[in-house]
């Protein structure tokens, strides 16, 4: 029996020892998901925060080594608003026209304000402030030599890398959602919410044209035939080459990303691979998948390259392409929706997803993809050590051969508690994350027992209705409950989903839903409700 136990524990250890070079680490943040791609940049990862948070918690940068996952600085904001989803900025020291300047990661963010922090310490260099309309920055920023270009959410803005002076600035009529900036020899070019895309010379003359009918929520993609433009529409999402229609597709397009003589798109209903000739830009090939984020290229020996897409559905997970097609899905303990996409470098991969969870991996010395197929042989081999040990267990039962019993048994529940730490650790949060407040309160009428709640606090009134029934979503109940409270509600269509923005024109920082006691990962329309749920808005 000791020889069985002991070539059980060796076989159970080897796999271990072939991974030990790909070692990972997680960081769960408390105060929100992560929705845009981690830098690594040497030996440190840098992640935003975005999204609903509570109490004390805020929207925060933070540094981490990747080695170690020590965190090394945080820089938390206490003025933004939902949502921060402009992607960091990490630029090398430099000298130009208006100064010379070291390395800075610049941070906009939703409250307006373009920060320039020190990444070795996270100290402000600079700070600048620019428009709000219900929101601040939420697009992509573009480096333009000596100054960074900021598409703000009515305009456009360019500051020193120095010191922050503004350089440029130029207003729009529209708004702009997740409107990414593309810098280009003839300027700077940008979309809106209502397909108008602007561009602007660098002596500040503007000049702009309708694509279509939709929004354009991505840079755009300068190709030696014009703009490409992937508009979201009403009815799905149109692609544009030059002004013109070349394509059809899904809703909630994710944000384009160009490779050389490749450009990448992603919808919720596939993902498409163009090729652009000498003659124009045309469909190479198309796959079934569901993406809404952001995607990455991890390039590897003799030109080979991955593209990364972020999965945003409950299952969560990465999609690994090659040029053309799917060649496998990329799965963690810990996944859910996702719209961040893989951040990489040399030595490690950093995911991030919608739960606020950061997975750290090194990779080992030879750059293969040693730590794709490892921690699968890792799983097999741990089910199938922890299935046998429970047939001895049945088998040592069975015979009475108490000793053999219990020293199986004890390798059985050493097995099965190595399988269920990591599931119990990435969701304790969710489970001890439970608000009082969700709580029956004595003082409701009887009649509302076992039926849907909503509470509604505006300008420190709480506004309760219940009694509801039949609501499947947050939204279909917010609705009905906002009905019978004569409370008029405003929605916008964001990246992430239906967004609410008021009740009663009351806007503030924002505003965020409990749903029994819990904060949800998913939007208004995706989280679903129970026939006794209690929802409960607040600003936030």
């Amino acid at each position: 029996m000791k020889r069985v136990a002991l070539l059980l524990l060796l076989l159970f250890l080897l796999p271990f020892a072939k991974a030990d070079s790909n070692r990972s680490w997680e960081h769960e943040f408390e105060n929100g998901y992560i929705t845009t791609q981690p830098l690594l940049i040497e030996e440190t990862v840098f992640v935003r925060t975005s999204g609903f948070w509570m109490g004390e918690d805020r929207p925060q940068i933070s540094a981490f080594e990747i080695s170690s996952g020590d965190e090394l600085w945080t820089y938390r904001s206490e003025t933004t608003l939902q949502h921060d989803m402009s992607p960091l900025m990490f630029v090398d020291a430099g000298t130009g026209a208006c100064g010379s300047w070291q390395n800075l990661l610049v941070v906009a963010w939703a409250d307006g304000k373009v920060t320039a922090l020190n990444p070795s310490s996270g100290v402000l260099v600079w700070e600048q402030q620019t428009e709000v309309n219900i929101l601040g920055i939420t697009g992509q920023l573009g480096i333009d030599e000596d100054r960074v270009v900021v598409p703000t959410r009515q305009g456009l803005s360019t500051f020193c890398f120095e010191d922050g002076e503004q350089l440029l600035r130029a207003d729009f009529e529209e708004i702009g959602w997740r409107n990414g900036v593309l810098v280009s020899d003839s300027g700077y070019h940008v979309g809106t919410e209502t397909g108008v895309l602007y561009s602007i010379n660098r002596d500040g003359t503007i000049s702009n044209t309708s694509i279509g009918e939709g929004k354009i929520r991505h840079v755009p993609i300068e190709t030696q035939h014009g703009l490409l433009i992937h508009l979201q529409t009403s009815t799905g999402s149109t692609l544009y080459l030059n002004n013109s229609i070349i394509g059809n597709y899904g809703y909630s397009p994710a944000i384009p990303l160009q490779y050389g003589e490749n450009i990448f798109l992603a919808t919720s209903e596939e993902w498409i691979s163009l090729s652009c000739n000498d003659m124009t830009c045309f469909e190479a090939s198309k796959s079934q998948f569901h993406s809404n984020g952001e995607m990455s290229i991890r390039n590897l020996e003799n030109d080979f390259l991955e593209l990364w897409v972020p999965s945003n559905t409950p299952d969560g997970g990465w999609g690994v392409f090659n040029r053309t097609s799917l060649q496998r899905m990329h799965t963690t303990s810990f996944d859910t929706y996702t719209t961040a996409a893989p951040g990489f470098s040399t030595a490690a991969m950093a995911l991030g997803n919608d739960m606020g969870v950061l997975q750290v991996t090194i990779f080992d010395n030879d750059e293969t993809n040693e730590e794709e197929s490892s921690f699968p042989l890792i799983e097999v081999v741990h089910y199938v050590l922890l299935l046998s040990s429970y047939l001895l267990c049945c088998l040592f039962f069975a015979t009475g051969n108490k000793p053999r019993l219990w020293k199986t048994l004890t390798l059985f529940l050493l097995l099965f508690t190595v399988a269920a730490v990591p599931e119990i650790s990435t969701q304790w949060s969710t489970l001890i994350e439970q608000d009082s407040e969700a709580t029956w309160d004595d003082e409701w009428p009887e009649e509302w027992k076992d039926t849907q709640i909503v509470i509604i606090e505006i300008d420190g009134k709480e506004n309760v209705i219940g009694g509801l029934s039949g609501q499947l979503n947050v939204y279909e109940l917010t609705q009905v409950a906002c009905e019978s409270l004569g409370i008029s509600t405003e929605y916008e269509d964001q990246y992430l989903g239906l967004y609410l923005l008021s009740f009663n024109g009351t806007e503030g920082d924002g505003w965020e839903f409990t749903l029994d006691g819990s904060r949800s990962n998913t939007g208004i329309v995706d989280t679903t409700i129970d026939s006794d749920s209690i929802l409960r808005w607040r600003p936030a």
